[in-house]
Formats: structure tokens, sequence, C-alpha cells
């Protein structure tokens, strides 16, 4: 038995190596017909060649034999005849139900880089290609096509289309750095903020957190025009930090003041409040919208005289805070820490009625240990932190404003 198995290895590496053999010689002849300029011909004789070894089950003697001749034809500026064996290759692929593995996916790049970027070819090939590396899951794509098309697209400074592949794969940093790149040879000054919180909302919306903060991190460390941070010079580099952090904790109440907080800054672009109904419901339990316009959290945020409804949570009804205590106050007359000391903050971590340990009522605004839940005390420190942060922000505008000319 043990002879017999070893019989039939060597016999299967013998007829490897002679399909090898055959395919380098064929190879060979075609690759001269190419260098005498027989292009059509020998574009023919490729297509004869696949469905020949296709038709024998020879998928890997096929594919390898159309890879190596859409490199030809691409190196002889053969356009047509590469992207029509490149997508030989695609066919070969599928029709062997082929498994990802990275070679394969790294050759289909290498095709993919080589195509004229303004052909239509290309795009079949791409929408092809990310639908045979999804498996048939239904997915848009394996993470690693999308990474090496995003970075192909990079190098051709097509900054839109490879931040769409960027934000299907999980190469967060690879994403930020060619944003830094985008914002400073395209955008302008007042925009650099913008660019990072699309991407990081996007990111959320497609439930990749790992991702999200790795970009939000280099970005704001490694553009030129971003100061120091956290906390920053921008507020809504400042949402988008204060999210990522509310994204962990899961907490709804601290998902609906940002929201409430920042609408001047989300304002901005008009598609910031419907990514960030998406999140509310994947991440903070908020439910679906129910019209087709603005509904949901951010809908209601978004219409004027409801603004405290979502901040109390009379809006969404998440488990409320104790009625009386002081973040409840604060929270129902609006974050605005006037200028001078926060005195406020001492409030954020006792109710403004609790009693005292010997049975008095405690004066208000006196801190009372353990007078909160461990899970109001949490959030009361990130409120506590959340204010020092608007102040920050309001001290800085205006700084801005009374270096204008007659304030």
């Amino acid at each position: 038995m043990a002879a017999a198995a070893a019989m039939a290895e060597q016999e299967s590496a013998r007829n490897g190596a002679r399909n090898r053999g055959g395919v380098q010689r064929v190879e060979g002849k075609l690759r001269a017909s190419v260098e005498k300029g027989d292009y059509y011909e020998a574009h023919q004789m490729y297509r004869t060649l696949f469905f020949r070894y296709t038709s024998q089950s020879k998928h890997a003697e096929a594919r390898e034999l159309m890879c190596s001749g859409a490199l030809l034809f691409f190196s002889h500026g053969q356009q047509n005849s590469a992207a029509d064996l490149s997508m030989l290759v695609l066919e070969s692929l599928e029709k062997a139900e082929v498994e990802v593995a990275d070679e394969l996916l790294e050759n289909l790049a290498k095709l993919f880089s080589l195509m004229d970027p303004n052909s239509p070819e290309r795009v079949a090939f791409v929408s092809r290609a990310l639908k045979w590396s999804s498996g048939g899951s239904g997915k848009l794509g394996h993470p690693r096509l999308h990474q090496l098309l995003a970075l192909t697209l990079w190098k051709e400074q097509n900054y839109c289309e490879s931040r769409y592949h960027f934000l299907h794969s999980t190469d967060g940093e690879g994403c930020a750095n060619m944003l830094v790149e985008y914002s400073t040879s395209r955008g302008f000054r007042s925009e650099v903020d913008m660019f990072v919180a699309q991407a990081v909302l996007q990111f959320l919306c497609l439930k990749n957190k790992s991702s999200a903060s790795v970009v939000f991190t280099t970005y704001t460390q490694k553009h030129p025009s971003i100061e120091g941070g956290p906390p920053f010079v921008q507020p809504l580099l400042n949402f988008i930090w204060f999210l990522l952090l509310a994204v962990d904790g899961g907490k709804l109440t601290v998902f609906t003041v940002l929201c409430e907080q920042y609408q001047p800054s989300l304002r901005r672009d008009p598609m910031y409040n419907e990514y960030l109904d998406r999140i509310g419901q994947l991440f903070f339990g908020v439910p679906p919208k129910q019209t087709s316009s603005y509904g949901g959290l951010l809908g209601k945020a978004r219409a004027p005289g409801v603004g405290a409804a979502v901040c109390t949570g009379q809006a969404l009804s998440p488990r409320p805070l104790p009625r009386g205590s002081a973040m409840h106050a604060l929270l129902l007359r609006g974050v605005s820490p006037g200028p001078g000391p926060l005195p406020c903050l001492q409030l954020l971590f006792s109710p403004c009625s609790q009693n005292t340990a010997g049975g008095a009522r405690a004066p208000r605004g006196t801190v009372v240990p353990g007078a909160l839940s461990t899970g109001h005390r949490i959030q009361a420190r990130f409120f506590s932190f959340f204010i020092a942060v608007k102040y920050t922000e309001r001290h800085h505008l205006n700084h801005l404003q009374c270096t204008v000319p007659g304030c």
C-alpha cells in the first residue's frame, strides 16, 4: 500500500513537471510571436489554449498561461488583448472555484494596476474580481484585495476611488496617510477636519471600530495643519474623538448629548446625521428610523425646538438619570459653562438634593462621594471632561473673534 502510494505521488509529480514544461514551451512560442509584433495571432493562440486547458480541467495551467500572457501584452502596450486575457484569468478562478489566497489577490491587483485607468475593461475587471474574492458570501469583496486596489489608486492620485476601497479594507493607517495627502493637495484648510470625520463615521457604519480609531489617530498625528491633541482646536475633531470613546462604552446618554451639543459642527455636512443615525442603531440601541426623511435620533436632533428633548432623553427614553441630580439639571439647561472656573464640574458627582450621612440635606452643589451609581459616575466623569473641552473650544473661538480688528 505504501509503495503504491509513493509510486502514485511520483507519477503525479512527473505529470506536473511535464505540464509545467509544456506550458513553458508554449509560452516561449507565444512570446516569440508577440516580440515579432504578431499581436492578433498570439492573442488568438492564447484564447485557444485557454479553452483547451479548461476543457481538460487544467485550470491552474490555463490561469498561469493567461496571467503571463496578459503581462506580456501589457509590456508591449496592447491594452485590449491584455485586458481580455486578464478576464480569462478571472474566468478560470470562477470555474475552478479556487479559494482566495494572498498570491492570487496580488496577481489580480497587479493586472489591475497595469490597465488603462480610463478603460471600461478595468471597471468590469475590478467588479468581477471583487465578486470572486467575496467567496459567494454576498459581501463587498475581500479586505486584502480592497487594500491592494486602494494602494494602486492612491499612486494614481485617484483619491476618491482609493478612499472607497480603503473603507472596505482593514488598513486604517494607509487610509489615514492617503487622506493626509488628499487633504493637503486638494482640500481647503478649513476642511482639514472634515476629511477624517467622514472616514471615521463611514468606518463605524461598516462596524469597523478598530480601523475607525486607527484612521483618526494617525490622521490627527500626521496632518501638518492639526495642532497637538486631543483635545483639538476644531470642534468636529473633538466630536469624533468623544464619539470613538462613547462607542466603546455604548452609553446612549453620552451619544445623545454629543449629537445635540455638536449640532453646529454636524450641520457642515448633511450626511453626518445620516451616518450617526446608523451608528446609533449599531452601537447604542437606537431604533431604526420610522420615516423616510430624517427620522430617528438625528432627525429629531436636527428639527428646531426639540434639541432639549433629545438631550434629556425624552425623545429616546434611555435609562434616565436620577431626577434632581446635578447631571440631570445640567442636561436640562444644556452644557454652557461661562467664563472662569467650572464649578459645575463638582455638580456632576452628586445629586443636587442628596442627603448627607447625618440625614441633613446637603447644600446644593456639595460633592457627596458615592451618591451616584457606578454607571452614572462613569458617565459623570465623561461629561466633566466633555464640558472642559467645550469650554476650551468656546475660549478659543472668543480668542479668534477678539483678534479681528475693531473687536
